[in-house]
């Protein structure tokens, strides 16, 4: 059963859930896993969404059934922090997603729960970053630059700009004892490849992912299972919680091009990249893909919340219908010519042999030599009952 319907029987959505969770506040509700959110809030007809972004005309409304669902959508900006109190009014349950823009997001976030705290919110869900796990220390705020801190297992990701951030804000988040609260340390999302500035150029204009993971594997989080376990931690009555949500297996930057030459029908090539090629943050980013340290990470807990399997790569790029507008900018324009699937070369040879059967179990692909009839059969996840 897929994950919405199971929700919406498991919860009903009477008086008693609706008091529970009250109206809902999605932060950058226009972002990938916040767009998700939002979609999945209106197909299970929850009554109480807000949206807020920075231009409340960002956000585009989709239709459920030929019928516009109403949500509400307010003004909210990080930098300017009176907007915080009129998005936040009647709030009991807010979702954070923290942009990569503007740059010192965290120096506004405990101002932010501030708000929350005057607003009387019950509960905070908030998207993190696996690598800034290490704010389950008491207050990352005083640990950071002590050498006790930076020396812990983590290859110095402490002072990585963007991981820094995170943990600086979930450790403000742990601190304040007065709101329960959820913490999501997810891996690098897979939509990541349609997301950002040079990505897209390069994918539409040049048909090239750009990266400077040399040749490491990396493991790759879909924004659904994101989404679907945040979905889940609204509802639960958890108080205080953290779940490291991960991809199935690592792959490759260049195993990556050919699942995305798979799934345009065109060719798409991986050129890696000199790290002055990225902005700061991102070239932090590639070097802990080069590390290596994420070819052997944990399974995480999406299975053991959620009872069913993470998406994978390709997964991801099938389940086109929930696209947010910022990825669907790139995988529905023009600019990939569609070309017959053998010419595209697109081999496996990046997945073990291991990794190809239990993906092609879950996801109902036979696969045949390249003289055989191709044949594809797409099948779906069980969802837990």
């Amino acid at each position: 059963m897929h994950l919405l319907a199971d929700l919406k029987k498991r919860f009903g959505f009477g008086e008693s859930s609706v008091d529970q969770t009250g109206r809902i506040l999605v932060v950058d509700g226009h972002d990938v896993v916040g767009y998700r959110v939002v979609d999945q809030l209106a197909y299970i007809d929850y009554p109480m969404i807000r949206v807020g972004v920075r231009n409340t005309d960002d956000f585009q409304v989709k239709k459920w059934e030929d019928n516009e669902y109403v949500i509400e959508r307010v003004t909210f900006d990080w930098v300017d922090e009176s907007t915080y109190d009129i998005a936040l009014e009647d709030v009991k349950t807010v979702f954070v997603t923290t942009p990569m823009k503007p740059a010192n997001w965290d120096v506004h976030f405990p101002k932010f729960l501030d708000a929350c705290h005057r607003a009387k919110v019950k509960k905070i869900v908030k998207l993190s970053f696996y690598h800034a796990i290490q704010s389950r220390r008491e207050n990352p705020r005083q640990c950071f630059g002590s050498q006790e801190y930076i020396k812990e297992p983590g290859y110095g990701i402490p002072t990585v700009p963007f991981v820094k951030k995170h943990a600086l804000c979930d450790g403000d988040l742990i601190l304040r004892k007065e709101f329960d609260a959820t913490i999501i340390f997810a891996t690098h999302l897979m939509s990541n490849v349609f997301r950002y500035g040079f990505e897209s150029s390069g994918l539409m204009k040049s048909h090239e992912l750009y990266g400077a993971s040399q040749g490491k594997k990396i493991n790759y989080v879909s924004p659904n299972d994101v989404a679907d376990i945040v979905i889940n931690a609204f509802f639960d009555k958890v108080h205080r919680e953290a779940h490291n949500v991960l991809g199935p297996f690592p792959v490759t930057d260049k195993g990556v091009a050919s699942l995305l030459s798979e799934s345009l029908h065109t060719a798409i090539t991986f050129v890696e990249k000199p790290l002055d090629f990225f902005g700061e943050s991102t070239a932090a980013l590639e070097k802990i893909k080069a590390s290596g340290m994420e070819e052997n990470f944990p399974p995480g807990d999406f299975k053991r919340v959620l009872n069913r399997s993470p998406q994978s790569f390709r997964e991801y790029l099938r389940d086109k219908d929930r696209m947010s507008p910022i990825e669907l900018k790139v995988v529905g324009v023009g600019a990939f010519q569609p070309v017959k699937l053998d010419e595209l070369k697109v081999t496996r040879e990046e997945e073990t042999k291991e990794e190809i059967e239990a993906t092609d179990e879950a996801e109902g692909i036979e696969v045949k030599t390249q003289d055989a009839a191709e044949k594809e059969v797409v099948g779906t996840t069980q969802m837990a009952q």
